[in-house]
């Protein structure tokens, strides 16, 4: 005060004075500017923190209010002289009793104007500007659902955040939508009215983690809707997360299908990790995480909070802070003379004031009169496609979203991930030969094998699940079996085994493309071989055969008799003998030729008849030939469901509750009727499961088994002895099974065709249905299908050249025999000649008088005596 009277001295004095009045102003700033005030005066606003029980809220905002008025310090040893006191409030619903003190207390709190503000979430009538909270303006925590003129929403208000999704949805070019939301579905209206179809889905208030029974029930709801574009809407960074773990672990997040996240957050729900999530994200990104101070992003850990909620806090102290530092320039210098209480009006005149306003983490703080719309800030909107990157922004300019994109969205044709990298695909099975079969702890067979050739061509992993039929309701005449509810409940990805596509099944799961077509058969017992390599002696009994032979050398004997008798003979160079005789005859029954034919009446009648009987003969062997080998042809076993059914002496029977025995049990037609009351006769004989005994039964050529023409067709190429025979009914088509809806079916439907046009279904076909290796080609079984056929084999016409092999072999020896006679008798007359009693030429000679020969035999003896007389 001294000082301030001594310059008002100084204003009286002359001009002299002027110079001390310089002085004294000198004085008067430097004692203001180094000299300290009492450190216990400050600025102060008192902030009531609204919450429920259990609430951690207060110790939060106390901790970054003291980290950030630590950071505010300029230099070391400065004193802070602006303060925040928080206080607690919360709101107790045990009781009656103890909601009427809550209300009460906090309703005194707010009677004074030196509480400034109020701090919370929304809390029914607790935080009721009418009731409770009487002068001050309440900073909203949580999103506002209602303008009011005295509430102020850090977050940006609801019917803001649904013009936006609106607008974004459209710019997005969607026209049906599904929304996931718990309780806020103020997007509905706004959505409808910008043309868009909404198909609202609500989620459970309670959803603590993806394996939320109620979450799994709604998004398999909505899985089987295929829709392909949804609305995930919550501010809540646990239900969101929850939301898409579920989803991924029902491949919800498929290249396919388009989601929009409207969390404020999306970066800190989409970590930009390459293949981590797969499909197509979009989100907003309100929060600005380089607002947040380093020294404060250590409390998310300690307070398991998620950024958002961070950020939130931030910005609640920081508007604090911001209107502090507007009454106290920089909270360098306390006020003088005590403390300095900014309170209620002064704080919502502050705050509403748009001159400086307040960036946060949350964008700039501008809140729009006369319902406090918050206003002037931007979100920027981004894209996830295996990677992160923002594509464009929407404006709030006076709270009119305005969406502008930088760039268009196209989706690439190549999709690099079908699947994320931690995705599994559950798949579930049925042990059917030889669709899946175990050995050991290993599954083999031609779904495995297709199964392994999927997964490296989509690159996914899978985990096989052997389910039992037995603890599922069969009443649906096994239709619903253990496969197909796992896929219902959501428990599987895919179903691979002997999964028949029927009707009913296809209004509850999906099917690819067919992979495999059957028809029923019987499997039989093979016939007998009827190998004979002596069928040309077929049409003739032994008997007959021996006949013919018989008279035939009764024909040439008689030939050679009349002959021998017969002067006219004598005279002829025709001479038959017994040789030339015999010749004769077998040349008429073989329809050969001769030099010979006779020459007398009686000998002419006699090869008269003779060819009568072989001309019969004849005829009789090639009618009977050809019927015999007609005859070897025919296969007179059971071959048809209808032969099945004209007889009683072999058992035939199906698989119990298969869809073969449910068939013929519902048809009410010839000849299925009466196979089915033969069937339920001899129940205990005819209604099998076990495998081996099917093999064992039908091996004994007493049982005919009736399946799909598959399994049958594996179990006879398995199995010597027996073979399937395909029918004309029950015609199927087998397929991999998928949950209604599943986006990733056409996926594995293209890896399928892909497969095909390789060659890989055919080899998978050929090794699994290949004949087994314990059947060899001598076999002592025949099928139908080797005997019906219409060419002879050679099996029917071998005994033919065997004949003809021995006669060529009996020729050989004939003639081998002869040269060996002729060198001998050579030798012996030329060892004779040496002794000296080489006989002279007359005694080689043959007069044609004494012996009855003819001339050329003659004269080939002649010459033979000749060539003997040389050596």
């Amino acid at each position: 005060m001294w000082l301030i009277n001594g310059w008002q001295t100084n204003c009286l004095s002359s001009a002299q004075g002027n110079m001390e009045l310089l002085i004294s102003l000198g004085a008067l700033i430097w004692f203001m500017t180094y000299i300290p005030t009492n450190g216990a005066h400050e600025y102060k606003i008192h902030a009531s923190v609204m919450g429920r029980p259990g609430s951690n809220d207060i110790q939060l905002y106390r901790k970054v209010a003291d980290i950030m008025f630590r950071e505010d310090v300029p230099h070391k040893g400065s004193i802070n002289h602006c303060a925040i006191n928080f206080k607690e409030f919360t709101f107790d619903m045990t009781n009656g009793s103890t909601v009427y003190d809550s209300l009460t207390t906090a309703r005194s709190n707010f009677e004074s104007k030196d509480v400034a503000v109020a701090i919370g979430p929304a809390i029914d009538v607790f935080t009721s500007t009418e009731y409770v909270i009487l002068n001050q303006v309440h900073l909203l925590t949580s999103p506002a659902s209602e303008s009011s003129s005295r509430v102020i929403s850090v977050l940006p208000q609801a019917n803001s955040m649904s013009a936006a999704i609106a607008d974004i949805v459209t710019k997005l070019g969607w026209n049906n939508v599904a929304l996931l939301a718990q309780d806020d579905f103020s997007p509905v209206l706004t959505l409808g009215t910008a043309g868009i179809k909404v198909w609202p889905i609500r989620l459970s208030p309670k959803i603590s983690s993806e394996d939320d029974r109620e979450l799994q029930k709604n998004l398999i709801q909505l899985r089987s809707s295929q829709n392909d574009k949804f609305i995930l809407h919550s501010n809540n960074r646990e239900v969101i997360r929850s939301v898409m773990e579920a989803a991924k672990r029902l491949h919800l997040l498929h290249h396919s299908i388009d989601w929009f996240v409207t969390y404020p957050d999306f970066q800190d729900i989409i970590k930009d990790d390459e293949g981590a999530w797969p499909g197509s994200l979009f989100g907003l990104q309100l929060l600005r995480s380089e607002k947040i101070p380093q020294n404060v992003s250590g409390l998310m850990e300690s307070f398991k909070i998620s950024r958002l909620q961070l950020g939130l806090a931030v910005d609640v102290v920081g508007i604090l802070r911001h209107v502090l530092w507007g009454a106290a320039h920089d909270c360098s210098r306390g006020p003088i003379g005590g403390d300095f209480i900014i309170g209620a009006d002064d704080f919502e005149s502050s705050i509403k004031s748009q001159d400086r306003p307040y960036q946060g983490a949350l964008g700039q703080y501008i809140w729009q009169m006369p319902d406090n719309t918050k206003t002037n800030y931007s979100i920027n909107v981004l894209w996830y496609n295996t990677t992160l990157n923002e594509i464009g922004s929407c404006t709030f300019i006076n709270g009119t979203p305005e969406v502008h994109f930088a760039q268009s969205i196209s989706k690439s044709g190549n999709v690099k991930h079908v699947f994320g990298k931690d995705e599994i695909l559950q798949v579930v099975t049925k042990q059917d030969d030889p669709f899946v079969m175990k050995e050991g702890d290993n599954y083999v067979g031609f779904n495995i094998d297709l199964l392994r050739e999927l997964s490296e061509s989509l690159n996914f992993k899978y985990n096989i699940v052997d389910v039992t039929d037995n603890k599922y309701d069969d009443s649906h005449n096994g239709q619903l079996n253990g496969m197909v509810q796992e896929l219902m409940n959501g428990n599987a990805s895919m179903a691979i085994g002997a999964l028949e596509v029927t009707a009913e099944r296809e209004e509850v799961i999906s099917f690819s493309y067919t992979i495999l077509s059957s028809k029923a058969s019987l499997l039989i017992k093979k016939a007998k071989s009827t190998r004979n390599f002596f069928q040309f002696l077929g049409p003739f009994s032994i008997g007959l055969w021996f006949m013919i032979v018989g008279f035939v050398i009764v024909a040439g004997l008689t030939m050679f008799i009349m002959s021998h008798y017969d002067q006219t003979q004598n005279k002829s160079e025709q001479k038959f003998d017994l040789k030339e005789s015999m010749w004769y005859s077998l040349n008429i029954l073989l329809q050969g030729t001769t030099d010979y034919s006779p020459q007398t009446t009686s000998t002419r009648t006699i090869i008269s008849f003779f060819w009568f009987c072989v001309l019969v003969i004849d005829a009789a062997y090639t009618a009977n030939l050809a019927a015999y080998l007609t005859l070897q042809q025919i296969d007179d076993r059971i071959r048809t469901v209808y032969d099945l059914a004209e007889q009683t002496d072999i058992l035939y029977g199906v698989e119990k509750d298969s869809s073969l025995m449910h068939y013929i049990e519902g048809e009410r037609q010839d000849p299925y009727e009466r196979m089915w009351a033969f069937i339920k006769l001899h129940e205990t004989e005819t209604l099998l499961k076990n495998t081996t005994q099917v093999i064992e039964k039908v091996t004994s050529g007493e049982f005919t088994f009736i399946a799909d023409g598959v399994v049958n067709e594996y179990y006879a190429k398995q199995h010597c002895g027996i073979e399937s025979v395909e029918q004309h009914f029950g015609h199927k088509d087998y397929s991999l099974g998928f949950p209604r809806g599943a986006p990733y079916r056409d996926d594995i439907n293209r890896a399928l065709l892909e497969l095909k046009e390789r060659g890989r279904l055919d080899y998978l076909k050929e090794k699994w249905w290949a004949p087994g290796t314990n059947c060899t080609d001598d076999d002592s079984t025949i099928s139908r299908s080797d005997k019906a056929t219409a060419e002879l084999q050679i099996d029917n016409m071998f005994g033919v050249f065997l004949v003809l092999a021995g006669f060529v072999v009996l020729a050989l020896v004939c003639e081998v025999g002869d040269r060996i006679f002729d060198c001998h008798t050579a030798k012996k007359a030329k060892k004779e000649k040496k002794n000296g009693n080489s006989p002279s030429e007359d005694n080689f000679y043959v007069s044609a008088d004494d012996v009855d020969v003819d001339k050329k035999i003659l004269k080939k003896i002649e010459e033979d005596a000749k060539n003997l007389q040389s050596f």
